[in-house]
């Protein structure tokens, strides 16, 4: 019997401590989930159809701050889940404000999401293969088993880019973009649009990771 009741007593108290956790958790959690959907609704309104990510990478950076906001949100969900047999004002609260939330920022997001997905697919997937292709090959000039280039490895990698067919034509686009070596750092290729355009993106989710 002792044993029971102390275990009740520290479901009791881990359920007041879950409590406190949203209490904590609330208000910041409102704060970010409206932060996000304004930015996604502006960056919807802004947005244009080139393929350049835009400088900066605006889709890309709401990308991120929008993951980073939903893991905060995840975590969150963790005390609620154990509070969530207490009848208290706060868990009511949470079930009935942070789902609508949740899929307000979703939605809101959602222009931007598609802009770094697409990436994957249809045209930007056989530019995705070409800038993989690329990288891969100009890795190999390296003699560490980290593929990273020395100066001298550097200008043979980017010599012998130089003479390789590297442009690549969307359909909406009039010019080629061009595969170029840009960054001492891998990854090294980066993507010039024109007009002194560039991005560099990471080969495998295919992030900006720079563009000017």
């Amino acid at each position: 019997m002792n044993r029971v009741a102390e275990m009740e007593t520290s479901t009791r108290w881990l359920r007041r401590l879950g409590i406190i956790g949203l209490l904590c958790w609330f208000v910041p959690s409102v704060s970010v989930l409206l932060v996000l959907s304004v930015l996604g609704f502006c960056e919807f309104l802004l947005s244009d159809s080139h393929p350049f990510p835009g400088d900066p990478p605006a889709a890309d950076m709401l990308t991120e701050v929008a993951l980073s906001g939903w893991l905060f949100i995840l975590v969150g969900y963790v005390p609620f889940f154990v509070a969530r047999k207490e009848s208290d004002r706060i868990l009511r609260l949470w079930r009935r404000v942070i789902p609508p939330l949740i899929l307000l920022s979703f939605l809101a997001m959602s222009s931007a999401l598609a802009q770094v997905g697409r990436r994957h697919w249809g045209e930007w997937g056989l530019l995705k293969a070409m800038l993989q292709d690329n990288e891969a090959r100009v890795r190999r000039f390296s003699s560490r088993a980290d593929g990273a280039l020395s100066e001298e490895e550097f200008a043979q990698a980017k010599a012998w880019l130089l003479t390789q067919p590297a442009t690549f034509h969307f359909d909406a686009e009039s010019e080629p973009v061009r595969i170029h070596m840009r960054r001492t750092v891998p990854p090294y290729l980066g993507v010039d649009f024109g007009q002194g355009q560039n991005a560099v993106f990471d080969p495998v989710t295919m992030i900006c990771i720079y563009s000017d």
